[in-house]
């Protein structure tokens, strides 16, 4: 999990085997968080309290019609090329294209997390990168939380 790769950096650690990427993929999931810490607080508005904006599950049924980017700005080949619908639509008829380009996406993207990291290790920004990112988590988990209670 994300929050595990921050810990880990704080304590030190610089190299990471995970099959996280590959268990986002197989359950439909696409990486979603922003990746710019200046921007961090903007792209969290208050108004998305409660909503994981971490990752979206491309099989829902939301994203049926959807013709944007999995992540808007995104330079990855699959954000370039195809849109949310169509993902959706492989991920449907169980097509092995939508494996291949949400592991494109979210090894972008999971890679992206890692150079924003290093952006704010050698800016010194590291623990405000971690608190703001951390912050946010706790607050669509508490608000996940205080719904199912």
């Amino acid at each position: 999990m994300l929050e595990e790769v921050l810990q880990g950096v704080a304590a030190g650690i610089d190299l990471f085997d995970s099959s996280y990427i590959y268990h986002l993929t197989l359950g439909g999931f696409a990486l979603t968080f922003p990746l710019d810490l200046l921007n961090l607080a903007e792209e969290f508005p208050e108004k998305t309290m409660g909503i994981d904006q971490s990752k979206i599950n491309l099989k829902a049924t939301v994203y049926r019609k959807d013709t944007g980017p999995i992540v808007e700005g995104c330079v990855c080949y699959t954000c370039r090329n195809h849109t949310r619908a169509y993902i959706n639509h492989l991920l449907n008829v169980h097509e092995m294209l939508a494996q291949i380009l949400l592991e494109i996406h979210n090894t972008h993207h999971y890679l992206g997390f890692f150079q924003a990291i290093r952006s704010a290790i050698k800016e010194d920004k590291f623990e405000r990168f971690c608190d703001m990112f951390l912050q946010k988590r706790r607050d669509h988990l508490t608000a996940a939380v205080a719904v199912g209670a």
